[in-house]
């Protein structure tokens, strides 16, 4: 939710990246967070767990970006390109945030960034006509 993508901010921040936008919506498709770095634009996916819900499913948080979320996360990229032209390298990443939960806080347990995670190459062949 929001903690994990403030978090994600400011660890893609202290990362040299720039965020270019928050919660980029088009046709019901939404990217958490568009960041760049010098060479690159990141569209990237924030997944926030609870460590006892890993812990109980034995499942990383990157495991809910299915095919399905995929698409609609390059569908949304597609319609940003489009407005904001890049020449940049795209990549498609996710973050996963897991966290503790005290007293009705919560506490950064880890944070990691898988880069390019799904295949960028299929993701901008977009068709002609």
């Amino acid at each position: 939710g929001n903690f994990g993508e403030k978090v994600a901010c400011r660890y893609l921040r202290k990362h040299g990246y720039r965020i270019v936008k928050r919660n980029f919506v088009a046709d019901n498709n939404e990217i958490d967070i568009i960041a760049e770095s010098k060479d690159t634009l990141a569209f990237v996916e924030v997944k926030t767990r609870n460590q006892d819900a890993i812990f109980q499913s034995e499942s990383r948080p990157a495991a809910a970006v299915d095919r399905k979320k995929q698409q609609k996360i390059i569908k949304a990229a597609r319609v940003f390109l489009a407005f904001n032209p890049s020449d940049k390298k795209k990549q498609f990443d996710i973050i996963e945030v897991v966290v503790n939960q005290k007293d009705k806080r919560y506490c950064l347990a880890e944070i990691k960034h898988l880069k390019n995670t799904f295949n960028i190459n299929t993701a901008f062949s977009i068709p002609k006509g």
